[in-house]
């Protein structure tokens, strides 16, 4: 076969198909890149990448090479982007996409017999909320205010809350530290104190000294803070008719729950437990007497 007729048979089909290996191997190889950069970037390199391309392809269509040098030329373009490719592919790794965290537990409080169930309320510093039961048979809210009493700025004012209902108060973002929050409706006898951040007033957002309590079968919070590497205390109140006691049963990969049973707490008495040190992760803590109706998250950071 002439050599022309050759390379109008053969030329044809050897372009689209060179063109199609080059796009391939360029869009793995840039890729790697591409999402690495940011976006803008990755824009310009895309575009600058993709007019290589066409101008490459059209050299290659106008010249009419010989079916010798169009391969040898496409070799010389491959190389370069396999070995490119290949060293990206070890040298570059991929960004992971963040995961978005979920929002903390909804503390637990109730009211009953004209008091709240706790003294003290435990809250994470950002998107704090508040899930309010109010088992009593009057009007309750819980107002949070800065300092120690009432006379502090009003940073937070619950919607009253009539006997037998539930309402969930959207507490927000506060600065770490100690509030004063009490029932506007009994300002004298339903009273107590707000921990944000769980650092009683410290920098860090966590603490080495925690509190909970139980009533009706309920913890006083679903949700606690610690520090991460830092040994710290958990005092437990007892405010219920039936025993029950605090123990986190589980964690991060690494984590062994102690084989010991942490004490058994009588109605109306206080422990503290001793917590060693716990690397950073989220834990599970329940009441080991009433595991499905006791249980909360505690967050190590």
């Amino acid at each position: 076969m002439p050599s022309n007729s050759r390379e109008r048979s053969v030329f044809p089909f050897a372009v689209p198909i060179g063109i199609v290996a080059v796009v391939v191997a360029l869009v793995w190889v840039f890729s790697r890149i591409l999402l690495n950069v940011p976006k803008e970037v990755a824009v310009a390199v895309a575009l600058m990448t993709a007019l290589n391309i066409l101008i490459t392809c059209g050299i290659i269509s106008v010249r009419r090479l010989s079916g010798f040098a169009a391969v040898f030329l496409v070799i010389v373009i491959s190389v370069p982007v396999v070995l490119g490719g290949a060293a990206a592919a070890k040298a570059i790794k991929v960004k992971e996409p963040v995961k978005p965290s979920p929002p903390p537990a909804a503390v637990l409080v109730s009211a009953a017999n004209t008091a709240f169930d706790t003294k003290t309320i435990n809250l994470p510093a950002k998107g704090a909320s508040i899930k309010f039961s109010n088992k009593d048979s009057v009007t309750h809210n819980i107002h949070i205010f800065q300092g120690t009493d009432a006379n502090g700025q009003s940073v937070f004012a619950g919607s009253a809350v009539s006997g037998g209902s539930t309402a969930t108060y959207d507490v927000g973002s506060l600065p770490a530290g100690t509030y004063f929050f009490r029932c506007d409706f009994h300002p004298t006898q339903m009273t107590g104190t707000v921990v944000v951040g769980g650092s009683g007033g410290g920098a860090s957002g966590s603490s080495n000294a925690l509190s909970i309590s139980a009533a009706n079968i309920s913890f006083s919070t679903a949700s606690l803070t610690a520090t991460a590497g830092s040994a710290f205390t958990v005092a437990f109140d007892n405010k219920d008719s039936t025993p029950h006691n605090f123990d986190i049963v589980s964690g991060p990969a690494g984590y062994t729950k102690p084989a010991s049973l942490p004490t058994i707490v009588p109605p109306g008495k206080t422990q503290t437990y001793s917590i060693p040190a716990l690397p950073a992760g989220t834990y599970k803590y329940q009441c080991d007497l009433h595991p499905a109706a006791m249980t909360g998250t505690l967050t190590v950071q």
